[in-house]
Parts: structure tokens; C-alpha cells; sequence
């Protein structure tokens, strides 16, 4: 703790006449936390917190109790009385040790880490995202309206894709709160996933029927463009048909054939 008395001729402190102001210890804030004097020369070297180094001169001779040991109390003020004080902190030992390590800084966490998404089932997160899309149709709707006169031919289809989109909410909320009253679904019971604590395996008939499903809606995508592309593109369009057909029926063929095995293993 650094102490500060009177620096007027003739101030007293605990060891008699003063011919210094100052204690140096330990301290928080912009003080001195070490402190070296020569008795001889009078020479005081100060060392800061922040590496900083500075030299000043006293009177020669010893400085009684110019190095305060750190202490969670004020010894002067309990030895001696009340003392006045310049700005800083008295730190205990362990806490001093803490203060004067090296700076670590604290590890990266990511701002997503932690967070849980609410326990919502497929209609509630369906009906979020559509009331999401109509906020940003109301927001480019506004935009439109008042930017320049170039942009209300862009407010129709604007608007009526916004309006869709919230109707279909509305037609799912509808229609989910009569499934609910008229044709309630039990509860379901957990997957095997969750039970056996392991990782869902699917089987061959299983991952064939999937990649022909996927190679069905990718055929229906490709014919749905060419279908109104140009009329360039309609020579493609058999093809792709045909193509889209045989996956589809495929899909089928196996999604039967697995269906009938597994009745026939069971038997």
C-alpha cells in the first residue's frame, strides 16, 4: 500500500521527522509495485506494473518502512492511527500473484454454442419460417412502394407471393388444428436410434428407394425448366420425361419388393 503524509518542512511520521513523502508497496492503479533504495546515495528505482522503470532521488540514509509488505489491512493505520492515503489497493498475496501473471486470454466460444432450438414439431417450424417470408415480403413490399418510380411494376408479384404465402399458414394452422381435434395421432414411440443409443443404419432397398426418389424430384425440376425455357428446349424434354418415369417406377418396384420380403421373412 503506498502512504502519503504531509510534505510540508517538519511532517511526523511513525519513525520521527519526515524527509520523504511517500511509501511504495505493492499497489494497484498507476504506483510503483517494487521499489529499490541505496541508503548511501539515496537513489530510489521504482518498477510499474506495466514494465515502466523510474529513478528518484532521497535523502541518503535508511527510509524506515519505505517498502510496505502486501497485507489485507493497513498495518500503519492500526500501529499508528488514522493515515492519509493516495489512490491504490492493499492486495493480499495470493491475489498479487494473480495480478502480476502473465495476461492469457480467455478462450474462443462461438456465439451458437449452447444455444437449443425449441422442441417444435413440423408444422409449428413450417408455420415460423412461412411468417418469416411474409416479414420480408412486407419489408420489400414498403422498400418497393417508395423508392423510385421504376419499382412498382415489382409490387405485384411482391405482394402476391407475400399474400400466398400467408394464406398457406393459415390453411396449415387450420388444417392442423382439425387433424387435432378430429383424427389424433397417438403418441409415438421412440426410435431405435434412441433406445439402442446407436446411430440409425438403413438397409440396401431403403437407400436405393431414397437415390431413386431424389433422381425423380431432380427429373421433375429439370422438366418443369425445360418445359418453359425456350422453345429450343422441347426436343429435350422426352428424355428427361422418360428418364424421370423409369426412376419413379423403380422407386416403387423396390419400396414393393422390400415391403414383401420383410412380410415374407416375418411368416
Amino acid at each position: 500500500m503506498a502512504h502519503e503524509f504531509s510534505t510540508y518542512e517538519g511532517a511526523i511520521g511513525p519513525e520521527g521527522t519526515r524527509r520523504t513523502s511517500t511509501y511504495y508497496g505493492p499497489v494497484l492503479g498507476g504506483l510503483p509495485i517494487s521499489a529499490w533504495h541505496c541508503e548511501t546515495c539515496g537513489l530510489l528505482r521504482l518498477t510499474f506494473l506495466d514494465g515502466r522503470k523510474e529513478e528518484r532521488r532521497l535523502y541518503p540514509g535508511p527510509q524506515p518502512g519505505m517498502l510496505a509488505a502486501p497485507t489485507s489491512f493497513d498495518p500503519e493505520q492500526v500501529a499508528f492511527g488514522m493515515q492519509a492515503r493516495v489512490s491504490g489497493i492493499t492486495v493480499p498475496l495470493s491475489m498479487y500473484g494473480e495480478l502480476t501473471a502473465p495476461y492469457q486470454p480467455a478462450p474462443f466460444t462461438p456465439p451458437w454454442e449452447g444455444i437449443e432450438l425449441p422442441a417444435w414439431g413440423a408444422l409449428t417450424w413450417m408455420s415460423v419460417a412461412g411468417l418469416g417470408i411474409v416479414m420480408l415480403g412486407l419489408f420489400i413490399t414498403g422498400v418497393l412502394a417508395v423508392y423510385t418510380y421504376t419499382t412498382p411494376d415489382a409490387l405485384g408479384p411482391v405482394a402476391t407471393i407475400t399474400g400466398l404465402t400467408f394464406l398457406a399458414v393459415l390453411l396449415m394452422q387450420l388444417a392442423g388444428a382439425a387433424q387435432r381435434h378430429w383424427f389424433p395421432f397417438p403418441t409415438l414411440a421412440p426410435s431405435i436410434a434412441m433406445t439402442q443409443r446407436v446411430k440409425t443404419k438403413l438397409d440396401g432397398a431403403t437407400r436405393a428407394m431414397v437415390t431413386l426418389l431424389t433422381l425423380t424430384i431432380v427429373g421433375l425440376f429439370i422438366a418443369a425448366i425445360l418445359a418453359v425455357y425456350t422453345y429450343s428446349t422441347s426436343a429435350a424434354e422426352l428424355p428427361v420425361v422418360v428418364l424421370t418415369s423409369i426412376f419413379a417406377i423403380g422407386a416403387v418396384v423396390v419400396g414393393l419388393g422390400s415391403a414383401i420380403a420383410r412380410r415374407t421373412r416375418g411368416h
